[in-house]
């Protein structure tokens, strides 16, 4: 989705939420009242967003009505969230817009005192997947984060590191009340076996020594409205109708303490520890899945994965080991 989004008063948006955050209608009236401005201004506001989808239902009589806990993103409140000594070693962004929030931080990157990295936004306009796939990104209504972590041992060190983010993240969503998350190997998350939230990692410096791994993560949590953008099946927690968290500030610090948790020790064992978790999560194991690389084709039963997160194959001459890239994985039944 590669449309701009109007120009607004950030802060009068952030005051509307604020306001609207119970999931109670207000009317615009009572808006304008309390904020100083004409009823005029809050329907030209909240009109911006619902234009591009976002969740705002307007009944006549009663006024507005947002998800309860949707909210602007805020980086007093994602610091707050997280111990103090987390968040004072990451340099933080909070964009309105961006082209994307990895190309942002691939940008700023600086090998000769690397340190962590973190860029949120409320929108991306050239977002992008794995495979060169757009992103979809419509303004305030997702999670568009991306977080710049220095590792050292090259980039050998960090096979694993994108199904450990993936269970990082299904854990955050199960700790945040959204339930029967799975995981599909090599980067996706899915919720009722629907596409729900994506990771993208790319690598700089010197790939045989010290590097810098840039982690991408797009998690659909309002979206409500963009089927006509999007090529495969998706979902989001606003549509999972579950009664967790719509909070994205909150969300987003607890994905980052978990994942900060987590990377210490993948920095000292590698991706080892976690297989036998992130195997409990995976939505397709044991069932028959074709695998596409380039022009190969491989058919078989999925079995999890090994230390190194290569996805374990089972075919008629045995078993195969299949390494993450651009590959595509599809259950039989649907390729």
């Amino acid at each position: 989705m590669r449309s701009s989004f109007p120009t607004i008063d950030t802060s009068m948006l952030a005051a509307l939420f604020k306001m609207m955050s119970d999931g109670q209608f207000h009317s615009g009236e009572e808006l304008g009242r309390t904020l100083g401005v004409s009823r005029a201004a809050v329907w030209k506001s909240l009109k911006r967003l619902e234009d591009q989808g976002f969740p705002i239902q307007r009944i006549r009589g009663k006024g507005y009505r947002i998800p309860r806990g949707a909210v602007l993103l805020d980086l007093a409140e994602i610091t707050a969230a997280l111990p103090a000594d987390m968040a004072e070693r990451i340099e933080w962004q909070l964009l309105d817009t961006v082209d994307s929030t990895n190309a942002q931080l691939l940008k700023q990157l600086s090998m000769k005192e690397p340190r962590a990295l973190a860029c949120v936004a409320e929108q991306q306009l050239a977002g992008k997947g794995r495979r060169g796939r757009e992103w979809v990104s419509p303004y305030g209504q997702n999670i568009y984060l991306s977080l710049a972590l220095p590792f050292s041992g090259g980039a050998q060190k960090l096979e694993g590191l994108s199904l450990l983010v993936g269970l990082v993240l299904v854990e955050t969503l199960e700790s945040c009340g959204f339930r029967n998350c799975a995981l599909k190997w090599p980067n996706d998350v899915l919720l009722g076996g629907r596409k729900l939230a994506g990771i993208l990692i790319e690598l700089a410096g010197d790939l045989t020594s010290d590097c810098v791994a840039v982690i991408g993560v797009g998690i659909n949590v309002l979206m409500n409205d963009a089927a006509a953008a999007i090529d495969q099946a998706w979902t989001s927690l606003l549509l999972s109708r579950q009664d967790g968290t719509l909070n994205r500030n909150l969300l987003i610090a607890e994905f980052i303490r978990r994942l900060f948790e987590a990377v210490a020790v993948f920095r000292e064992a590698g991706f080892a520890p976690f297989v036998e978790e992130w195997q409990r999560h995976d939505a397709w194991y044991g069932q028959p899945v074709v695998v596409r690389t380039g022009a190969v084709i491989t058919e078989g039963v999925e079995r999890g994965v090994d230390q190194r997160g290569a996805l374990r194959l089972d075919v008629a001459e045995g078993q195969v080991l299949l390494n993450g890239g651009e590959v595509s994985l599809r259950l039989s039944h649907d390729s």
